[in-house]
């Protein structure tokens, strides 16, 4: 019998979801993207992978409350991962507030609108607004899709999709001490 290590698992996950949004963004991103673009089809697809971070503050305890994240996300080698398109890598930072809790980890996350921009190491940007999270727990993971469009800087109105593979909550934790930061594995692609 095989085992399969969290890790292992993770990086499954990430496949799947990297295939998936291949599969949603590719057939639709040259139609989506308006004439004078940056990106005008598959020749352009940016598809990153690397790392994200999020620091709570307080720290996520059982019951819902007002809750600080700061996410940082680091794409390509800087994130232990790798770009395929016109850049080697990247990274992002956001501060946002919203009422979550470590036991009902998820729930907020599919009412905050993300708006990220990525800092591409060539000196330019993708702003993007990801008005659509879905969050799915799947094999002891946390899986979070952002679904949204390119809305300045290089792509501009392309479509994007980020999924976040986190491994799930220390339920112990959660109970005792409270659960301070998460870190998972990220996919990033515009087309």
């Amino acid at each position: 019998m095989t085992r399969t290590t969290p890790r292992g698992r993770i990086a499954a996950a990430v496949a799947a979801a990297l295939l998936a949004a291949v599969a949603l963004v590719g057939p639709a991103a040259h139609a989506a993207t308006p004439a004078g673009s940056s990106v005008q089809g598959q020749e352009n697809l940016i598809l990153c992978t690397g790392s994200v971070t999020i620091d709570y503050s307080p720290a996520l305890r059982p019951l819902p409350e007002p809750t600080t994240q700061t996410v940082v996300e680091r794409l390509g080698a800087d994130g232990g991962g790798g770009c395929t398109g016109p850049f080697a890598g990247g990274s992002a930072s956001t501060v946002f507030q919203q009422e979550v809790s470590c036991l009902v980890q998820g729930l907020g996350d599919t009412l905050v609108e993300n708006v990220v921009t990525y800092d591409w190491h060539d000196g330019r940007s993708s702003t993007i607004r990801y008005p659509v999270t879905t969050v799915v727990r799947l094999a002891n993971q946390l899986v979070v899709t952002s679904t949204g469009t390119v809305t300045a800087g290089y792509g501009t109105g392309a479509l994007s999709e980020r999924v976040a593979v986190y491994p799930d909550l220390d339920v112990l934790s959660c109970l005792t001490s409270g659960v301070a930061r998460q870190t998972g594995l990220l996919t990033v692609t515009i087309a």
